[in-house]
């Protein structure tokens, strides 16, 4: 990074240039080679199957004019000799005979001929294949020492590349070299002043944050005594509060009571109007002429228990409320006590407050 700094910095008295082949026509020649190779390749195999197509046609005939010698052969021989036949007898087998010599005969020449056929179509093949072959090993000697020559010429233009490479390389560091020497020198000059300077601001920096966390801590005193006075008169606002809401608490609490002993005592009169109308039912099944007059004198007695029960209930409500009353006041008091205490303790914690009223209610 630091040579193509420099490099780019220093202007250079002559202009960059690089030598050896464009790479994409080696590419491209190497890739048409291999083409040309591949191509002469496959017709080298394409002659030699059909060569091999062809010397198997010359065997199947061979071997057919092999079969047809052995019937003509078989043929020709005759089954008897002629003597004691007769003379058509005789006749006939020496025309037999005779078809036999000229089937045979021309049979072998046809033999021949296909066999010389064979033998020179053959011979075009061999001579064709083995031209071919010697022509794709010209090529592919050609081609080697090509590329033989090509890459020595590369290898020749890529040592002088490198070579000037390095000479480039050694004189571009001996200019760094001396070019880092003179930054190190107006680094450690401008340091040295940057030092100083930094020194002279720190100093000043200190005493002005000394300055600033004095302010700051007055500023903080004032604020947190503000703060203290406000929590305060929170506090003693929601004591005051507090005291409020247990009132209501307790009044809302023997309402409560009270309304609940009245439910309880209609509650216990259900029994017995339960009863008294199993037994009207009762008194119904069994004389139901006397029905009206029973049932009215019943109706009449429920009445009279029902407001009985009723005084009753209603003495004992007021009793127990006077009673309930009393043991309020003394829990109330109690309570109260207890609130202001939990209050006093967390005067900047009005749910406390609040929930150890709920737990007494």
């Amino acid at each position: 990074m630091v040579n193509e700094q420099d490099r780019g910095s220093i202007p250079l008295p002559f202009s960059t240039v690089r030598k050896g082949f464009d790479r994409d026509e080696v590419r491209n020649y190497f890739e048409r080679f291999d083409a040309e190779l591949r191509v002469t390749a496959a017709d080298r195999d394409a002659a030699a199957a059909q060569a091999r197509d062809l010397a198997k046609q010359l065997d199947d005939a061979r071997d057919e004019i092999d079969d047809l010698r052995k019937d003509v052969d078989r043929l020709s021989v005759p089954p008897t000799t002629a003597e004691g036949m007769s003379d058509r007898i005789s006749r006939m087998l020496r025309l037999a005979s005779d078809e036999a010599s000229e089937v045979r005969a021309k049979a072998e020449a046809d033999a021949a001929e296909m066999i010389s056929v064979a033998e020179q179509e053959g011979a075009q093949l061999r001579g064709q294949y083995e031209s071919l072959v010697a022509e794709l090993e010209d090529r592919r000697s050609a081609l080697e020492i090509q590329h033989e020559q090509t890459m020595a010429k590369a290898r020749t233009e890529a040592a002088k590349i490198v070579e000037a490479a390095q000479s480039e390389r050694d004189r571009l560091a001996a200019e760094a070299e001396l070019r880092r020497s003179q930054v190190q020198e107006d680094f450690d000059l401008a340091m040295s002043e940057r030092r100083q300077k930094t020194i002279t601001a720190v100093n000043e920096l200190e005493s002005t944050s000394k300055a600033e966390a004095q302010r700051r801590l007055a500023d903080a005193t004032h604020e947190a005594e503000r703060r203290l006075q406000a929590a305060t008169d929170q506090s003693e606002r929601k004591i005051a509060h507090a005291k409020e809401l247990a009132e209501e608490l307790r009044v809302l609490r023997g309402r409560i009571l009270a309304q609940l002993l009245g439910i309880r005592g209609q509650l216990d009169s259900v029994p017995a109007m339960l009863a008294s109308v199993n037994r009207e039912s009762e008194l119904l099944d069994a004389q139901p002429d006397t029905a009206a007059s029973n049932s009215e004198k019943r109706s009449n007695e429920n009445t009279n228990s029902k407001s009985a029960s009723g005084g009753a209930a209603d003495r004992k409500s007021a009793q127990n409320e006077s009673g309930t009353n009393s043991a309020d006041e003394t829990d109330n008091s109690d309570e109260d006590t207890a609130v202001l205490s939990t209050v006093e303790k967390n005067p900047a914690n009005r749910p406390v407050a609040q929930r150890t009223v709920k737990t007494g209610s």
